[in-house]
């Protein structure tokens, strides 16, 4: 049934539903609003920052999530256009820019707790480097000879 159609108690309930299940119920009343699979997963966040490890796999988790739904608003704006859909009329096209704000805001934040690429020990390098002195040795310990 289209939202604004059917009894006003049907109304009414469709307008109250975000307020006691979505996010408006989380935020007024905490975790009481939440069902019990929320309640559950609320608990696993909870256990998850705990510590650093965890903050960062959710922060990196997030990050892949912001970046995907970009791909798939992308890819559905795409195919609407693709169809024949003129832009004016792909309301998702509106929202993509935030989306893209989100995810380069969460992989700025991923970056951060990434180790630098400076100072970082290069084993190949240091291969590379142990050969050429070894052969070197070699060469002057036939030299020498």
């Amino acid at each position: 049934m289209p939202y604004g159609k059917g009894s006003e108690a049907e109304i009414e309930q469709r307008q109250n539903a975000p307020k006691k299940h979505g996010m408006y119920g989380f935020q007024e009343r905490g975790e009481a609003a939440l069902e019990k699979p929320n309640r559950s997963r609320l608990q696993v966040l909870r256990e998850q920052i705990q510590d650093r490890s965890g903050v960062v796999d959710l922060i990196q988790e997030n990050a892949v999530k912001a970046v995907m739904m970009v791909e798939l608003l992308t890819s559905y704006v795409a195919n609407q256009k693709m169809f024949g859909v003129p832009l004016d009329g792909i309301p998702a096209l509106r929202i993509l820019p935030g989306f893209m704000n989100s995810a380069q805001r969460a992989l700025k934040d991923v970056i951060s707790l990434m180790p630098s690429s400076e100072g970082v020990i290069d084993a190949e390098k240091i291969l590379a480097e142990i050969k050429k002195r070894k052969d070197v040795d070699n060469e002057e310990a036939t030299t020498d000879e």
